[in-house]
C-alpha cells in the first residue's frame, strides 16, 4: 500500500512538472536553497578567525562584510536562472 502511494505520488508529481515546468524548477531549487546554504556553510563553522582583504574605496574591515553577504545573496537569482534557465524573479 505504501508503494501504491508513493508511485500515485510520483506520478502526480511527473504530472504537475510536466503542465507546470518552470513554476516546477523553480520549486525544486527553492526546496535545495537551504540544503545547499548549509553545504556552503559547513566548511566555515570551524573557522576561528576571518581576514577581509579589500581593494578601492569604500568600508574596510568588518564594517564591509555585511555588504559583501548582500552582495552574493542579490547574485543568487542570476545564478539560478544560469543554472536552470528559469527567472526566479518573474
Amino acid at each position: 500500500a505504501r508503494a501504491r502511494a508513493e508511485a500515485a505520488q510520483t506520478e502526480a508529481k511527473a504530472e504537475a512538472f510536466g503542465q507546470f515546468r518552470e513554476a516546477a524548477v523553480v520549486d525544486m531549487v527553492l526546496q535545495r536553497l537551504p540544503q545547499v546554504a548549509e553545504a556552503v556553510a559547513q566548511p566555515l563553522l570551524g573557522t576561528r578567525r576571518v581576514t577581509l582583504v579589500a581593494g578601492g574605496s569604500g568600508n574596510i574591515g568588518v564594517s564591509r562584510l555585511p555588504g559583501e553577504i548582500l552582495d552574493v545573496v542579490t547574485r543568487l537569482p542570476a545564478a539560478v536562472e544560469a543554472l536552470t534557465g528559469v527567472s526566479v524573479t518573474q
